[in-house]
């Protein structure tokens, strides 16, 4: 599957989200490459991009999250999320057979709200 620059077909987050600074922070341990990460959103009904040569962004309605290389087998993610769908996001991961922490944090970024972890 191709992913480029311009994205593939699939829903674009909202706007009233999209004004919204990052609020979520993650980590993916011994997750595949993003590019393969990416590919598995899509088959989810997500929409991706390719924001570098390896990096990828993901979106839905109610998240948009950068996907990071962060070592051969770990990966980061920054970006928005509805603060209450954070555990839908949380199932997603798990649906895609990852292991996951998430950090939320408030619109002004200067606490933490929740984590999670699966």
């Amino acid at each position: 599957m191709e992913i480029t620059s311009g994205g593939t077909p699939g829903p674009r987050l909202a706007d009233h989200l999209a004004v919204l600074g990052n609020n979520v922070y993650g980590c993916l341990p011994h997750a595949p490459r993003a590019k393969v990460l990416a590919e598995m959103f899509v088959r989810a009904g997500w929409r991706a991009r390719a924001s570098s040569w390896t990096d990828y962004g993901v979106e839905q309605e109610w998240a948009c999250i950068e996907l990071v290389e962060r070592s051969p087998d770990e990966r980061l993610f920054s970006g928005v999320v509805d603060p209450s769908r954070v555990d839908e996001l949380g199932a997603v991961l798990a649906g895609l057979g990852l292991r996951y922490s998430i950090e939320l944090w408030s619109d002004d970024g200067t606490s933490l709200v929740r984590e999670l972890a699966g």
